[in-house]
């Protein structure tokens, strides 16, 4: 059997959400923003200065207790993301640049549902180059 071509995928509109992070106890809000084929998921910390965006690679893993962490060369980090990154994951959503006002990612209703809600409603949509397996 062939295999399927896949393509990279982003939204086709920036969708925004805001709650409180589970840990921190902080408000933050998240503006989720499509983003080039290549770009992966970015997070960029707009309460602080200076910063540049934080991918969600494995190697930018710094703390996993309670939750993941996520933290760039600069010392920008960015907490609780399993759920946001689930979603992405699951609905098949490839490159992102999130603009984010506070330390963690807002807990919503403990799911992911409300994430992949919001990228339904948005719409996803095909981006001129192949995904990565």
């Amino acid at each position: 059997a062939l295999a399927r071509v896949e393509y990279q995928t982003t939204l086709q509109a920036p969708v925004i959400c805001a709650g409180v992070g589970v840990h921190s106890g902080a408000r933050a809000k998240m503006v989720i923003k499509p983003a080039p084929t290549g770009t992966g998921i970015r997070f960029l910390r707009t309460d602080l200065e200076n910063q540049t965006p934080i991918a969600a690679r494995g190697d930018q893993v710094t703390e996993v207790q309670l939750g993941t962490t996520l933290t760039n060369e600069n010392g920008g980090s960015i907490a609780t993301v399993e759920h946001f990154l689930a979603a992405c994951a699951g609905m098949g959503v490839d490159n992102l640049l999130v603009e984010i006002d506070g330390p963690e990612v807002p807990i919503m209703d403990g799911s992911s549902a409300v994430f992949c809600e919001l990228f339904h409603n948005a719409g996803i949509r095909e981006q001129s180059a192949l995904r990565r397996r």
